[in-house]
């Protein structure tokens, strides 16, 4: 079984109760001793049954002594406790006012009503109803145009230039400057354009230096945003009809491409380091007191993280393609999805249907258990916590229906939680998974356990 050991640090038993535990018992200790040795004495001194009456009244100074102790230990991890909540509570504010101002910052044609957040309610549906706002960001901004799609699907050489230097160049620009996009960012538009006319200051003609090393002088135009400078070449009697509406279109796209750069950063920055801040707080596996809703509270940060993952250009869109299939699997599998949360689904069904794999999903152990009665699966990702019937008893009831059924294939299921220690390991074998996946994951780690369950789907069962 593919389980590695647990690594997380109990930062909130080390944090939080072992500096109010150990000076409390080092006290209870001496307190202990002390009555021991007056007691001792006593009996030493005077061998009568008059001691016994002394050393009733050392049991009751130990007792109190021991109630007092408890007492102060309680009073003070509740205030430790109370401290810690109201650390969360601020860094759930700090999250609703970021996502305030990222509604703010969005053009009015991507804004959709947010959802409405109230301090009264539990930090569990806080962050669910927050993660739903950052779901709502990510989807608009997805509506925003391609700025870099673009410039690909123009004809025409096209250039754009950061402060007088390359970042961007499409395939016409390749060609005629005979450079693959990836050498020439970096350089100066200098050592590659010069202006064919000294007295105009911005020229509608310069030389190019081409593939042949010789300067070819084309017409240029310009469009300008800041620092940035998008520059398309033609030559005078080869103008493209349709530039009119690409030109209107890049002028569209270059407010929005800022827009989404600028919420990009400003969410990374301050909800990334939340989050974590937030996590180590949480890992509380061998504590007591802790509160109940602290797994469901960290599963929900998971699902935050990946989504900020996804956001930041550390997801799907963003991860390289190298060692993922990239035509039709050697073998086409049916995976499940089985998880409450929406955006956790489309993540995962994105990345599986984009290695060619037919994918379904479903929200609830109760509707896994239908799917499972109409077809058979390959390999099934069981969310752990989840409404009504959670992932433990739906891989329960699932083993069971196989079980039943000795003529049907047996199912590889992979657990997907955010608690991941020993005993939850232990927990999901003795229900009948297989694996777990940590969220939260990437795209990379999704496809290298299905190559590790399912390698003949990858063309990869004759490898030695």
């Amino acid at each position: 079984m593919r389980m590695p050991p647990a690594t997380h640090k109990d930062r909130l038993w080390s944090h939080l109760v072992w500096p109010l535990l150990w000076p409390l018992l080092l006290a209870q200790l001496l307190l202990v001793l002390l009555c021991l040795a007056v007691g001792l004495f006593l009996w030493l001194a005077t061998p009568d049954p008059t001691s016994w009456a002394a050393s009733g009244w050392l049991l009751l100074t130990l007792l109190a002594g021991t109630t007092l102790t408890t007492a102060a230990f309680l009073l003070q991890l509740r205030h430790r406790l109370r401290e810690c909540e109201a650390r969360m509570e601020d860094g759930l504010q700090r999250m609703e006012r970021l996502l305030l101002e990222a509604d703010q910052i969005l053009p009015s044609w991507l804004v959709s009503p947010a959802l409405p957040v109230a301090f009264s309610d539990s930090p569990p549906s806080r962050v669910e109803k927050l993660q739903a706002r950052v779901a709502q960001l990510h989807a608009r901004l997805s509506q925003a145009p391609d700025l870099a799609g673009m410039l690909m699907s123009v004809s025409r050489p096209a250039l754009l230039l950061y402060q007088e230097r390359i970042v961007g160049a499409n395939l016409a620009m390749e060609q005629l400057l005979g450079e693959r996009a990836e050498v020439l960012e970096g350089e100066s538009s200098e050592s590659r354009l010069r202006s064919a006319s000294e007295s105009d200051d911005k020229p509608s003609e310069v030389q190019v230096l081409d593939a042949e090393n010789r300067w070819r002088q084309l017409e240029v135009e310009r469009f300008e945003a800041r620092d940035y400078r998008l520059l398309l070449f033609g030559d005078r009697h080869d103008r493209l009809p349709q530039l009119g509406g690409l030109v209107a279109a890049r002028e569209r796209a270059r407010e929005d491409s800022r827009l989404k750069s600028r919420y990009l950063t400003l969410l990374q920055r301050e909800l990334e380091p939340l989050l974590s801040d937030l996590a180590d707080e949480m890992k509380c596996a061998d504590c007591d007191p802790v509160p109940g809703n602290f797994p469901e509270l960290r599963e929900r940060l998971a699902d935050v993280a990946l989504l900020v993952k996804s956001l930041a250009g550390d997801g799907i869109g963003q991860e390289s393609s190298d060692g993922l299939l990239v035509s039709a699997p050697a073998l086409p599998l049916r995976i499940l999805i089985v998880d409450d949360g929406p955006v956790n689904r489309m993540l995962a069904s994105q990345v599986l249907e984009g290695q060619g794999f037919e994918v379904n999903c479903v929200a609830s152990g109760q509707e896994a258990l239908e799917q499972r009665q109409g077809q058979p699966y390959d390999l099934v990702l069981m969310d752990i916590y989840m409404p009504d019937m959670d992932g433990i008893e739906a891989t329960r009831r699932w083993r069971e229906l196989e079980a039943s059924d000795p003529e049907g294939s047996r199912s590889v299921l992979v657990a997907l939680t955010a608690n991941a220690n020993e005993e939850d390991r232990r927990r999901f074998r003795e229900a009948g998974m297989d694996d777990y996946l940590a969220k939260p994951y990437g795209p990379r780690a999704l496809v290298d356990l299905l190559r590790y369950w399912r390698p003949d789907a990858f063309g990869e069962a004759a490898t030695p």
